[in-house]
């Protein structure tokens, strides 16, 4: 079994991985910049490291063959730290990266995070990395969240489609992959759910299962940068939080994939499967 690490074990999807390799006795190394957070969360064997060509990075990354890469946080930076951090993971004489990218990504993705995870895959094939690229679509869980806290969608996405995908079903795929790495070498897997929906389908299948009218208020994409000024930002996350919308309407996020069933031989799970779930 090659030597893995993990990276951002405090956060969301890092720490679903993190935990699933445990409970799957799957041992790991597990990175966060925080390591009294990490260890507080219960995850053992915890090194300092963030997205950067440090020391604790580089010490971090020591005898490490296959790296599970979560991408850092948004900031207007995130694409110069993700080539520092693969800077020194071939420093350390990492092999495989196994990165967390987004779902059609490009260098003209209408999503302009998406450009982000575009420059970081191309880094990583240009330094000779073997890499798994798990290409998530926008997540189930983020359009519930928000009609469970605004009692509302609302966005510039008209009556584009997206094939969301539930987060816990890719941090079971990537954990699959864990155990394997070397199957899955050079591939790019795109993570999405098993149907496309309009924001319509989705506050209609909320609304159901919350029990109360969830709506869906179509902006125009004027109305989306004006009505988002209540939340202090600044301009380019405003751009990322609209062309979140844009991207669903110009059906760039649209699209059904089964590399899930492929990984876990059991097909994605629905919208509806997860609101029965957490409901």
């Amino acid at each position: 079994m090659p030597k893995i690490a993990v990276t951002g074990v405090t956060g969301n999807l890092g720490g679903m991985v993190a935990r699933l390799c445990k409970k799957n006795k799957i041992e790991v190394r597990n990175l966060a910049r925080n390591v009294e957070k990490a260890e507080k969360l219960g995850f053992p064997n915890v090194f300092k490291s963030s997205y950067d060509k440090s020391a604790d990075t580089l010490k971090s990354l020591e005898g490490i063959e296959v790296l599970f890469m979560v991408s850092g946080s948004e900031n207007p930076n995130r694409v110069q730290q993700h080539k520092d951090f693969i800077d020194a993971a071939k420093i350390a004489g990492v092999s495989h990266i196994i990165y967390l990218s987004f779902y059609n990504a490009s260098k003209n993705s209408i999503f302009t995070l998406g450009r982000d995870h575009y420059a970081t895959e191309e880094y990583i094939k240009e330094n000779g990395f073997k890499y798994t690229f798990l290409r998530d679509n926008f997540y189930a869980d983020f359009f519930v969240d928000l009609c469970r806290k605004y009692g509302e969608i609302k966005g510039p996405a008209g009556k584009g489609k997206v094939s969301a995908v539930v987060r816990s079903d890719v941090s079971e795929v990537a954990a699959k992959i864990l155990e394997n790495p070397g199957k899955w070498e050079n591939q790019t897997l795109n993570m999405t759910g098993p149907e496309e929906l309009s924001m319509d389908e989705i506050v209609k299948a909320v609304s159901k299962y919350f029990g109360k009218e969830i709506k869906y208020i179509e902006e125009t994409v004027e109305e989306a940068y004006e009505s988002r000024k209540i939340w202090k930002a600044e301009q380019w996350e405003y751009d990322s939080w609209v062309s979140t919308y844009t991207a669903i309407s110009e059906n760039e996020q649209s699209g059904i994939s089964n590399d899930i069933e492929k990984v876990l031989g059991r097909k994605a799970t629905s919208l509806v499967e997860y609101l029965k779930k957490i409901v």
